[in-house]
């Protein structure tokens, strides 16, 4: 009998370890698959984001692209207003030009060579009337502005004025 039971024990043994690495057999093929579907997972979301990255590179472009366009817009349109600052600045020239020249021709107008100190025109007499008009009405605006003034000056009695209504020091 102890032939016999030296065949069973091996034969026992021999039965655990086939378990055993059977059992770990399919412990690793199941981590394998495990694997594999985590490293699909993995390159999915790789290239989700691989997708989002081209939109946003796509988007980056087109932004690129719509400054240079603004920045060309731009230097239109500064070309266009130096070339409509030019145009202007003639067309002031000329028109000064010419009313010097209708000042010259109309024989109602004085003309002199000197500027009258303090005139503003070159060539051209001061036209009395508007300068009337002007003072009297920045003196209609002071008259204004002075009767606030004088107002706010008549309730301090500590003010004394001159006969002429100014303030006296």
């Amino acid at each position: 009998m102890n032939d016999v039971d030296w065949w069973v024990w091996l034969i026992v043994a021999l039965v655990v370890i086939a378990i055993v690495l059977a059992l770990v057999a399919a412990a690793r093929k199941r981590n394998v698959e495990h694997a594999r579907t985590r490293a699909a997972s993995i390159r999915d979301e790789a290239g989700e984001r691989r997708v989002e990255a081209q939109r946003t590179q796509a988007a980056s472009v087109a932004a690129e692209a719509d400054a240079a366009e603004a920045k060309l817009q731009a230097q239109r349109l500064e070309q266009r207003a130096a070339e409509l600052g030019n145009e202007a600045s003639t067309a002031d020239a000329e028109a000064v030009e010419r009313a010097q020249k209708a000042d010259r021709i109309d024989p109602d107008v004085r003309t002199d060579r000197d500027p009258t100190p303090g005139d503003g025109e070159v060539g051209r007499d001061r036209d009395v009337d508007v300068d009337r008009r002007r003072d009297a009405d920045f003196d209609a605006d002071r008259r204004d502005d002075s009767v606030d003034r004088d107002d706010s000056l008549r309730r301090d009695d500590s003010v004394r004025r001159d006969d002429d209504g100014s303030v006296a020091r």
